[in-house]
């Protein structure tokens, strides 16, 4: 029922340690694929911009997707735009399981 509306498909990387030629653990960080497709829908949650900090605009999206290895901190990319978590939830709906996740597309 709920799957009947996911019209995107977002790909969240998450941060994670660099690994060097002999598959050794660095001190660097990087993004990488985390999930690399996942079905979802998005609709605004705020309706403008809002000022999060000194300087830092952008505005929240609610994502639905299904149940997912999501967390605060992963980057969530859905066409064109890149978001990033700042909060999720899993949650069941009269027996369907699924995710909502809050995300942040920032302007400049």
């Amino acid at each position: 029922m709920l799957e009947s509306h996911y019209d995107k498909t977002a790909r969240v990387d998450r941060l994670a340690v660099v690994l060097d030629e002999e598959n050794e653990p660095t001190a660097k960080k990087a993004y990488q694929t985390h999930i690399a497709t996942l079905a979802c829908h998005i609709q605004p949650l705020d309706p403008s911009i809002t000022q999060d900090i000194p300087g830092g605009f952008g505005k929240n999206f609610l994502m639905f997707s299904g149940p997912a290895d999501i967390i605060e901190g992963d980057r969530i990319f859905i066409d064109s735009d890149e978001y990033r978590v700042i909060g999720t939830e899993s949650l069941n709906f009269n027996g369907h399981p699924h995710q909502e996740t809050i995300i942040r597309i920032f302007q400049s």
